[in-house]
């Protein structure tokens, strides 16, 4: 008779109470982990983006919400930021930050202002305007030298070009002021954008509204008659400041969906003057400042005005610099 073996097996131990609690906090922080990795900042450098900008300033200029923002640097002028999301309805978001030149009537070409009614004006320690989708900052002369590009004027852009949502005006306006103060400062910046006695004003723009055609642009005595559009809209402006501080003004009429079909502005921030030194527009000296009554108006045929109750082109530049003149009390 043969002996069968009995095959002893060991009980099975339940974990104790201790090696319970490890596993749990364990995976509790590794969840936090990489929530925290996925939806904060906490990982990434004090400075990004050649030292320009924090994580917090981009985040903010892109908005703010969850998201861990990511910089890469592609060049020596440039710096791509990326703010992802690992939440569900998330999409990841992008900002290229980057040092440019410009031609010499920057930011006024003709027909293409990169300043007006519409957008925030910075204006007193860093100089340029911005918005939701992005913005500019004007760069001392001798950064000319480390921006890409041959133009004669260094400028500071930022831009949201990804994303289901604009970023924050506000957040790229602080963010502009920031990084061109950082670009131009210490031993290896490319001079003084910012004076440190000097605050940068922010300028936010109006809504837009049915204009007072005996106080277009809220200048007293800038008057245009009865002017509709073609087919009786009526003409709405929205403006940025003020004559006595600067002021942008974009006209329009109801509805006009190629939008302002003027662009006006009393400039006398000694940056922005610069710019205009070639252009025909009027100078006056209004206490002490120069001062340029610049305008950008679409072109029409004289029926199209007619039929608008429009002066032409030199009877609307006189209208608003006659009356800017006076409400200023210019030289």
């Amino acid at each position: 008779m043969s002996r069968t073996e009995d095959t002893v097996v060991a009980p099975t131990r339940r974990p104790g109470r201790r090696v319970r609690i490890a596993a749990v906090v364990g995976a509790a922080a590794l969840l936090a982990g990489t929530f925290t990795y996925f939806n904060t900042d906490v990982f990434s450098a004090d400075r990004i983006c050649h030292g320009w900008a924090t994580p917090d300033q981009v985040s903010d200029a892109l908005g703010g919400g969850w998201g861990r923002v990511v910089a890469s640097e592609d060049s020596s002028t440039t710096c791509s930021v990326r703010q992802e999301s690992w939440l569900p309805g998330q999409s990841g978001k992008l900002l290229n930050l980057y040092v440019d030149t410009e031609e010499a009537d920057f930011p006024f070409k003709d027909r293409v202002w990169e300043v007006s009614g519409g957008r925030h004006v910075m204006t007193g320690g860093t100089h340029g305007a911005y918005d939701d989708n992005g913005g500019w900052a004007l760069l001392p002369q001798a950064c000319t030298a480390m921006a890409r590009g041959d133009g004669p004027q260094a400028v500071l852009h930022a831009a949201v070009t990804e994303g289901t949502s604009e970023g924050d005006a506000a957040g790229i306006g602080r963010l502009l002021a920031s990084a061109s103060q950082a670009l131009t400062s210490g031993p290896d910046g490319c001079g003084t954008a910012n004076s440190a006695t000097t605050t940068t004003r922010y300028l936010a723009p109006s809504v837009l509204h049915d204009s007072d055609l005996d106080k277009v642009c809220g200048i007293p005595g800038f008057r245009l008659g009865k002017v509709t559009g073609s087919t009786g809209q009526k003409m709405q402006e929205q403006t940025t400041g003020t004559p006595a501080e600067g002021l942008y003004c974009d006209l329009t009429f109801e509805g006009d969906k190629e939008g302002p079909f003027a662009h006006l502005a009393i400039v006398n921030d000694a940056w922005l003057v610069k710019p205009l030194e070639k252009r025909s527009f009027t100078r006056v000296d209004c206490d002490g400042r120069p001062t340029v009554f610049a305008d950008d108006l679409r072109h029409w045929e004289p029926k199209e005005r007619a039929a608008r109750g429009l002066p032409d082109d030199a009877g609307l530049a006189k209208a608003f610099g006659d009356a800017a003149r006076e409400a200023l009390h210019c030289d």
